[in-house]
């Protein structure tokens, strides 16, 4: 039977469904924290996961890192030594293992990839307080360049607000935080597409954080955004989202896209290498775990 653990950092609880569906298809599948890693120097040196030889598996899919980088440095060496097949495809570069990409590097490696994306500044908050106004009006974006994506994201509007937000900003760069700052791009909805394996499985939509800026109101109101499942996926949408996880070497991802309200221009946000699918369960029906799986049995079954 053929074997495959799924690793990350943290508890094991809600990776549980990849052994119900690992059962149903045929598949022995364990699923371990990092903390679950030991090996001792005495004799020749073995790595093991919850008692098991790491080299017992037929591929490793690490779901995600967190903060456990000394953890994920050590299991991709010795797989590397091994030879076995490791998810993300991104573990196998020497140069590049840790996960999530810090935004700076991922906005480099898309743009040299020919991947569209918004107009990007990276620098000093200093410098990109002055510049970026020049390069791109108001209002902007300012992302943070590491952290929980989507969550350190501002848009300041006018000059007011963007000293305000230097002001809170200045200290966490001087904690070693980086920033970058994007156009604004004018778009009411955000489009999630999965992809697995260079294939685009599944996409939703949600309305923007910033829509209301731009958008008009309908009888005084403004109209509620769209909340569903693109079925089936849009080509473009789905064209787009693969190059990007492409781009970045990630066999596991979700690809943030957006549409530009007046062109229809899309570009892509951000590529999510340690992705949760709870929406894209509920609102396309898609097994996202059965889906993981069958792409890591495809994996063994070309060695």
């Amino acid at each position: 039977m053929k074997k495959i653990l799924i690793i990350a950092g943290g508890g094991t609880k809600h990776m549980e469904p990849f052994k119900v569906e690992g059962e149903k298809l045929g598949l022995k599948v364990v699923t371990a924290s990092f903390s679950d890693l030991s090996y001792t120097t005495e004799g020749e040196l073995k790595l093991f996961v919850k008692g098991l030889l790491v080299e017992s598996f037929d591929v490793i899919y690490v779901r995600l890192v967190g903060k456990r980088f000394e953890d994920v440095s050590l299991l991709v060496n010795y797989v590397k030594e091994k030879g076995i097949r490791i998810v993300d495809k991104i573990y196998e570069k020497s140069h590049i293992i840790r996960l999530p990409i810090a935004k700076a590097l991922e906005v480099k490696l898309l743009s040299q990839a020919g991947v569209v994306l918004p107009k990007t500044f990276f620098a000093k908050l200093s410098e990109i307080k002055q510049k970026a106004p020049e390069l791109y009006g108001s209002p902007f974006v300012i992302k943070g360049t590491t952290g929980k994506q989507g969550h350190a994201v501002w848009s300041p509007r006018n000059a007011e607000e963007l000293e305000k937000l230097y002001q809170e900003l200045k200290g966490k760069e001087k904690e070693g935080k980086r920033f970058l700052a994007q156009e604004f791009i004018k778009a009411s909805q955000r489009i999630r597409v999965f992809v697995v394996g260079g294939k685009a499985i599944a996409a939703i939509t949600r309305p923007t954080r910033w829509r209301r800026r731009f958008i008009a109101k309908v009888n005084g109101e403004f109209p509620e955004g769209r909340r569903e499942a693109l079925l089936p996926v849009p080509q473009e949408d789905a064209d787009l989202a693969v190059s990007a996880a492409n781009a970045l070497d990630v066999d596991i991802a979700g690809v943030d896209v957006i549409h530009e309200d007046s062109t229809g221009k899309a570009y892509v946000l951000e590529v999510n290498s340690a992705p949760r699918w709870e929406s894209i369960t509920k609102d396309t029906g898609v097994n996202v775990e059965r889906e993981i799986l069958l792409y890591l049995d495809s994996i063994m079954s070309e060695k």
